[in-house]
């Protein structure tokens, strides 16, 4: 029988790790971040990094549910959208959660017998205990990302009910994705959840993880963490398509040790509003980030980003390039901050940002910005806002083809210049067919 918490507090907190038979070291982490919580304000605009968007505290003020844990079930008695995402996806192991309940599970004995772990974060707690505690909150703090003023972390880490936990051992490579699906078929209810990814020395891996549902109201904060070790390689895509009315809170944060390397990609395609956070701290020589945004905004929709690149160790290389459309009257955000110590000397870091309007009501904000205080680095950054190009409507027109289908040839052509560096064929067709949908509705 589900339990309901009425409202966001210790006791209810207390209760609910207690209820989950979690450690005393994570009850007393979960502790500190409602401190914190209950001392931080909701971020307004007066907040630089919230100057473009509007936060509703009440959308916080929800019923917080436990549930008890869910029987796994086949692929076949999966939501239909979940079976068709899992068949395209090219996932060798999977793990769907819906509503928040891990309710199917793939890992196969090959890679059970190299060490490999997926599951439930929760589970991690109790079958491998020493690899969480060590991991868990050293990439995304109970203050988070952009400093104490950010509340939302201080709830996801208080508060995070269920997630994903990644653990691939030293020397390990995975040929095939491993895939993470988040489905939410009920409105009404604040999602927290959290994902964390360990890669040992010179360890490989490819995760994609997914957030989908049918329209409907309902919250979610979301946190990721990924710890690569020396030499690691991690390619993750994170892929947000919401249905209409979904509010959707995303911070990540990569810290990569010598000669790692990350290759992030985060797609905003749905939801009525998405804040997605996503940083890398190069604290290794040699580390190398590249950080891939794709966002389509349509009608009603508004979707900000805020990367960082964050330089700790020299001879580190990191390269941000976000691009994204909006119509009829969506608004997207760009903010990205290059910072670097003065520890950072042979650095290498861009970071592009470039924006398509496709109507007069669409808006688009970018704030590319650079803080450095080491002198024998290359540093860049640049963004571009502009309609679409009349000129080449009107060549397209000449040869028949309607203004719709010529606009979204426009905009995959503007898009390609990113997907184009994804090395996910399958997925990089599935974001073009959701963009394409969009614009015709548009």
């Amino acid at each position: 029988m589900n339990k309901i918490a009425t409202s966001l507090s210790l006791e209810s907190l207390l209760r609910g790790s207690e209820r989950r038979g979690e450690p005393d070291w994570l009850r007393d982490a979960r502790e500190r971040a409602w401190r914190i919580f209950e001392q931080l304000n909701w971020p307004t605009r007066k907040n630089e990094a919230w100057r473009y968007t509007d936060l509703d505290p009440t959308w916080f003020a929800l019923d917080l549910e436990e549930t008890e844990p869910a029987e796994l079930r086949q692929r076949d008695e999966l939501p239909r959208a979940v079976r068709e995402r899992l068949a395209e996806s090219d996932a060798e192991a999977a793990l769907v959660f819906e509503n928040g309940r891990l309710v199917h599970a793939e890992l196969p004995q090959e890679l059970l017998e190299k060490g490999v772990v997926l599951g439930d974060l929760h589970a991690a707690l109790r079958n491998h205990a020493d690899q969480v505690e060590g991991a868990l909150y050293q990439a995304v703090t109970e203050t988070g990302l952009q400093g104490p003023e950010d509340k939302l972390a201080a709830l996801n880490a208080a508060f995070w009910s269920y997630g994903a936990f990644l653990h691939v051992p030293a020397g390990v490579a995975l040929e095939a994705p491993v895939g993470v699906f988040h489905y939410a078929s009920e409105g009404g209810k604040l999602g927290l959840s959290r994902t964390l990814v360990t890669l040992g020395a010179n360890a490989e891996a490819t995760l994609i993880e997914e957030h989908l549902s049918p329209p409907l109201e309902r919250t979610h904060v979301t946190t990721g963490e990924f710890l690569l070790g020396p030499g690691a390689r991690l390619r993750h895509a994170g892929v947000q398509t919401w249905g209409a009315g979904v509010r959707h809170f995303h911070r990540q944060r990569a810290l990569l040790e010598r000669d790692a390397v990350l290759l992030d990609l985060a797609v905003n395609l749905g939801g009525s509003l998405a804040r997605t956070e996503v940083a890398s701290e190069l604290v290794g020589p040699g580390a190398d980030s590249e950080m891939l945004g794709v966002y389509f905004a349509g009608r009603d929709q508004h979707l900000d980003h805020y990367t960082t690149q964050h330089h700790v160790s020299a001879q580190a290389r990191s390269d941000v390039y976000y691009k994204g459309a909006a119509a009829a009257n969506g608004r997207v955000v760009y903010q990205g901050l290059i910072q670097l110590e003065p520890t950072a000397q042979k650095t290498d870091a861009y970071q592009t940002n470039r924006n398509l309007l496709l109507s007069r009501e669409a808006r688009a904000e970018s704030v590319p910005q650079l803080e450095i205080a080491a002198n024998d680095v290359r540093c860049s950054h640049g963004s571009s806002t502009a309609p679409v190009d009349e000129e080449q409507l009107f060549y397209l027109a000449t040869r028949g083809i309607p203004r719709v289908q010529a606009q979204q040839l426009l905009v995959a052509a503007f898009l390609e210049e990113v997907l184009g560096r994804v090395p996910l064929k399958k997925l990089r067709l599935h974001i073009a067919r959701i963009i394409e949908g969009r614009l015709s509705a548009s």
